[in-house]
């Protein structure tokens, strides 16, 4: 009897296995093997983009073997978002035999297109989604730069890859990579090895790419201390690269980051302080004129525009925004600057100079006052009206874009959606009387496919009245405090070889809060 029991169990298995064989595919049937391509709609030519799939109503996005991952080295909430990177000449890619939904995007220029499509039954063998180009800064002669990178725990042949594909992908078309030292870590810094200067390998991929240094002072291995600053289009490294024990490990707090400017300008380098506020010693230099630009947002979301970039402005100072991503191109943060004639990295870096540039995110702005343009001064020799246009597009609803003078909202429009765009208008009389800037920026709660806040702001307009520009002496007190609070920090953290070290560097900043009060007491006469 048991053996009979025993037959039918067998039979019974058999028959199972053989039932579930039947209804499970091949291996070599699971998955499908197709072309991945961009195309630009205007052209019908292939672009470069970022992609994501799903299985269709599933929210978590696939792992796809043949693309490059766009979120690589960032953290695991950045992994979930899924985008991956589609070259200009395509990709191939195995994809399950499913229905699925295919989202694409190329830089901020474009759409973001989705397509459905059915692999159960005779697949394709390629698989095409067609972007619409919404922005076009190259008919305005912008340039979208990133003026702030680093990369870690990357391997030489990885870190190539990453940035052959990401900023290409991202449309960017100048990019600075940044040396920078802090004892210890900085064994990972894959972007360490690359030499200073212009790295020719990368030119292939329509990116140009030039290798700087960040100078930096810290009281501890990370945060602030005397500042951050970048140097850009160096011909050699300035070293120390980086200042005090906090960082380095050894050592004391007695070299301020002036010297490391004064040869880099030396150099012929651009000067960019980064982190907004980060620091102390970004008052005593741009007070005088040893900065070319400020990096807003470049690493975090941290401080505003009022505390931190319309400080300088309100004291007269022309002041150029700029941006980056410091570690891993996180975000799609970029600068666009107005390029006369070439693209070189000096072309690119005199035009940031200029101020004829606007840092985003999200939408592209575009700012003129009677005719002037981003970065222009206008001198008026008394009162009178000028005329003010203020645009933004992109295809995010941004919420509201403003127009901001000397610091304060003027005037402000929602953003409307029309054919999948985006866009905002404000066309104002003004009547100017008194020394102003203008510039544009949104305000906006929305976040992009990196999950990011937006954010965009123009480098000011500046109208210089009776020949006098803007000064606000409520903002120049408020930097006098925070050189007197810098002094106290320095006291209190600073570690030198002698009391004439320590009081050698806290004469920076008494000198800066001297060179404040002669300008309110110019301005009071």
């Amino acid at each position: 009897m048991r053996k009979i029991l025993l037959a039918l169990c067998c039979l019974a298995v058999l028959g199972l296995c053989a039932w579930l064989q039947a209804d499970t595919p091949p291996a070599d049937k699971a998955a499908v093997s197709v072309e991945l391509k961009l195309l630009d709609a205007g052209t019908g030519k292939p672009i470069a983009g970022i992609v994501r799939v799903f299985k269709v109503f599933e929210t978590k996005p696939l792992v796809l073997s043949g693309l490059y991952d766009r979120m690589r080295g960032l953290n695991k909430e950045a992994d979930r978002l899924g985008w991956q990177v589609v070259s200009s000449s395509g990709n191939t890619v195995s994809l399950p035999r499913t229905k699925l939904r295919i989202e694409a995007v190329s830089g901020l220029e474009s759409n973001r297109a989705s397509r459905e499509i059915d692999l159960t039954e005779k697949p394709p063998k390629e698989i095409s989604l067609t972007l619409t180009t919404i922005l076009h800064p190259e008919k305005a002669g912008l340039v979208a730069g990133n003026t702030h990178l680093h990369l870690m725990n990357l391997k030489a042949d990885d870190a190539e890859e990453y940035l052959k594909q990401i900023p290409a992908a991202d449309r960017l078309k100048v990019l600075f990579l940044s040396y920078l030292e802090r004892a210890k870590d900085d064994a990972t810094y894959i972007t360490n090895r690359y030499p200073v200067g212009d790295l020719k390998q990368f030119d292939v991929t329509g990116v140009l790419v030039n290798n700087g240094e960040e100078h930096r002072h810290n009281f501890a291995s990370h945060g602030q201390g005397y500042g951050h600053v970048m140097f850009l289009n160096l011909k050699q490294l300035y070293k120390p690269v980086s200042l005090g024990p906090g960082i380095t490990g050894s050592g004391t707090d007695d070299q301020p980051l002036r010297l490391g400017i004064e040869d880099a300008r030396k150099q012929g380098g651009t000067i960019i302080w980064c982190h907004n506020t980060f620091g102390s010693e970004d008052i005593p230099n741009a007070l005088a004129n040893r900065l070319d630009a400020l990096n807003v947002f470049d690493g975090s979301r941290s401080g505003t525009f009022e505390e931190g970039y319309y400080r300088y402005l309100n004291l007269g100072m022309r002041m150029p925004i700029s941006t980056g991503t410091d570690w891993f191109l996180y975000d799609f943060a970029r600068v666009y600057a107005k390029v006369a004639g070439k693209l070189t990295i000096a072309s690119w870096l005199e035009a940031l100079k200029a101020g004829r540039c606007q840092a985003t995110n999200g939408p592209l702005l575009s700012l003129t006052v009677d005719g002037k343009d981003i970065g222009e001064v206008m001198n008026l020799a008394g009162p009178m009206k000028v005329n003010v246009e203020l645009t933004a597009t992109g295809r995010h609803d941004f919420q509201r874009l403003e127009l901001v003078r000397n610091g304060r909202v003027i005037h402000f429009a929602a953003a409307k959606l029309k054919d999948g765009v985006w866009s905002a208008k404000i066309q104002q009389e003004i009547r100017i009387e008194e020394p102003s800037w203008l510039a544009g920026r949104i305000e906006s709660s929305t976040k992009n496919e990196f999950d990011r806040q937006l954010f965009a702001h123009t480098s000011p307009i500046y109208l210089d009245f009776a020949g006098k520009r803007v000064f606000d002496i409520e903002a120049a007190r408020n930097m006098q405090k925070q050189m007197e609070e810098a002094r106290d920090e320095i006291r209190t953290r600073g570690k030198f070889n002698d009391d004439a070290s320590r009081d050698k560097i806290l004469e920076i900043y008494s000198e800066a809060a001297k060179e404040i009060a002669h300008r309110i007491n110019q301005r009071a006469k």
